[in-house]
């Protein structure tokens, strides 16, 4: 069994992998029920084909700790990753997924919109699938935006309204409670990433482009319990991400495009794996007894 710990996970899983295992995670048979908070701990467990794995990380502010256990077809543990890493990637993965999927092809200026623990693999997933040669971040904490923005070679600006106006993708990865920039300024043809208000209580949207938009959700039974913008908006979301790979989606007529999304298990169970394969290939990782 083997164990890879935040770098080794990174290592075994590049971004456009992660991206293709998103792929797979929403064309695969598969089960997926709802996460469970335990204690202090947030659970998921998933099913992709004969692949199961098991989430458990902590949500305790400022300690972010956790690992996913992966299960072969029989049932026989197989190996461990590091949770919060690669929460992270599979979060920035479906995102870039969405982009390649809606975003105009030419796309070349990105708004980050939060600077947090997610925000690096959010970037890195769109720049893996379009022409990004401008990135905007915002934060409500200046001085972690500038750090994102030095980390990736970005600008940081004061004004969220101000990098939304300019993008043509606009990323979103905040713990807010309300909307985080205005409808007005959202120009025509953007697409739109959220993956912050992961709770009822949270938002990053606001109602009105939420009308205006064509949304799509990584999966209706975990959106509509707990997809913030959504419920808080009383909007329900015109196609899944499992219906766009499938070709069976509503025609796209909107000049906005928004996915939501608050995660879902087999994301882990995808990413877990394919970072796992890649490790046993690259023979990288601690390797414990069985």
């Amino acid at each position: 069994m083997r164990y890879l710990n935040s770098a080794e996970t990174r290592e075994a899983l590049p971004m456009p992998e992660a991206i293709r295992a998103m792929e797979h995670a929403f064309t695969a048979e598969g089960e997926t029920p709802q996460r469970t908070q335990v204690g202090s701990s947030l659970v998921m467990a998933g099913r992709l084909d004969e692949i199961m794995a098991v989430k458990v990380v902590s949500t305790a502010p400022g300690n972010p700790a956790g690992v996913v256990v992966v299960f072969g077809p029989e049932g026989s543990p197989v190996g461990l990753v590091s949770g919060p890493t690669l929460t992270a990637i599979r979060t920035g993965a479906v995102c870039g997924l969405a982009t390649a999927l809606l975003a105009r092809a030419e796309a070349s200026t990105l708004a980050m919109l939060g600077a947090g623990a997610m925000a690096y693999d959010q970037i890195e997933a769109v720049r893996a699938v379009r022409p990004i040669t401008r990135i905007l971040v915002w934060s409500r904490n200046p001085l972690n935006a500038r750090m994102v923005a030095e980390m990736v070679g970005a600008e940081h600006v004061d004004n969220a309204d101000e990098a939304v106006a300019q993008a043509d993708v606009i990323s979103c990865a905040t713990p807010a409670t309300e909307p985080i920039f205005s409808e007005r300024s959202v120009g025509e043809g953007a697409h739109v990433n959220a993956v912050g208000a992961f709770t009822p209580e949270m938002v990053e949207l606001p109602a009105d482009l939420l009308e205006r938009a064509y949304v799509v959700v990584d999966d209706y039974a975990a959106a509509s319990e707990e997809a913030g913008d959504l419920i808080q908006a009383g909007r329900l979301p015109n196609t899944s991400l499992r219906e766009l790979l499938a070709g069976t989606h509503p025609e796209i007529g909107e000049d906005v495009t928004v996915f939501k999304s608050v995660g879902v298990a087999a994301q882990d169970v995808a990413a877990a794996h394919t970072a796992l394969v890649n490790a046993d290939r690259l023979g990288i990782g601690t390797l414990l007894p069985g």
